[in-house]
């Protein structure tokens, strides 16, 4: 399987030959957001997408933001954006699959109470990179009542 930095370098050097301005201009910038974190980009897979995943939240509040003061165009632009950046990232789980795997988590690493919310967090995010953090926490919390 390819690495992540593999896949958008060849998408940049794509969009440069197809001058696909917008596209080209939101790979770099998911570029420079891994390179920020290393200038060599020798990440494991896991991390990459850690990073990719930061930066669709942070479009996300954006466009959160963008709505609250009614600016239409923007919110537009940075939802063609977030479009662009959720290809590189795994499929995300229905809520309903989120459940069930936190359900087996609990299950395995034998947790009993809210006290060992951590440990479970820890693995699910382990055996799923890039899963929805907030509905982790959300479902943790209900099941370790």
């Amino acid at each position: 399987m390819e690495n992540l930095l593999t896949r958008i370098n060849a998408d940049l050097q794509a969009a440069m030959k197809s001058q696909a301005e917008f596209r080209l201009g939101v790979l770099r910038m998911m570029k420079s957001k891994i390179l920020y974190v290393n200038a060599r980009g020798d990440l494991p897979e896991a991390e990459l997408v850690k990073i990719i995943t930061k930066y669709s939240k942070e479009l996300k509040d954006g466009i959160e933001e963008f709505r609250k003061v009614n600016r239409p165009d923007d919110v537009a632009r940075i939802e063609k954006e977030l479009q662009i950046v959720l290809e590189y990232l795994p499929k995300q789980l229905a809520p309903e699959e989120v459940k069930n795997l936190v359900t087996a988590v609990i299950a395995s690493v034998g947790a009993t109470s809210i006290k060992e919310m951590g440990k479970v967090m820890k693995e699910v995010t382990t055996r799923q990179p890039g899963i929805d953090g907030k509905l982790v926490n959300q479902f943790v919390r209900e099941l370790l009542k």
